[in-house]
């Protein structure tokens, strides 16, 4: 019963992810986005450092990495291209669609949030806590805070269209 729950709770979280992930991609798409080349290479770049990190941690290099791929490091940048480009596209609109449907963060859902992210910690949580209240990382956490919630606001219009539509449907008969 249990697994049955938590089997139907991830087919849920899938199914809304899915669709957020269409949204932003509709969106997007409509918005016909035009930006400089230095945007798609700094977030290439971006990428880069963030996987060269997460190898970092583990122990490996990036060079271990890129042998492993059998790449050279121009060719694994020309592969991040599209990636990046998409990022950076998705970046563009969602912040214009926060300035323009006026999304805001305060103190106070920061301050949740990072609380959030605490609570579950158990070793050297005042070291963690220390790192993440610094301003660079309330504004980082500010930031997904915005994002989050413009997504939402994206999925509550997309909803409220696909709502819509049905209703004219529902008339038509």
């Amino acid at each position: 019963r249990q697994m049955w729950i938590r089997d139907r709770l991830r087919a849920e979280e899938k199914a809304r992810t899915d669709f957020e992930e269409k949204v932003i991609e509709a969106t997007v798409e409509k918005a016909q986005v035009e930006f400089p080349p230095i945007l798609v290479e700094a977030e290439i770049h971006q990428l880069m450092e963030e996987q060269a990190r997460r190898f970092q941690m583990h122990g490996a290099s990036l060079a271990d990495y890129l042998k492993s791929i059998k790449k050279t490091e121009e060719q694994w940048h020309e592969e991040l291209h599209p990636i990046a480009t998409k990022r950076v596209a998705q970046s563009l609109v969602l912040g214009k669609v926060a300035e323009e449907e006026k999304i805001e963060v305060g103190e106070p859902e920061v301050d949740a949030e990072l609380e959030n992210m605490l609570k579950n910690v158990k070793d050297k949580k005042e070291d963690l806590q220390k790192a993440l209240n610094t301003p660079r990382s309330r504004e980082s956490i500010k930031q997904v805070l915005i994002t989050r919630k413009t997504i939402n606001r994206l999925v509550e219009i997309a909803k409220g269209a696909r709502e819509n539509t049905e209703v004219i449907k529902e008339e038509k008969r």
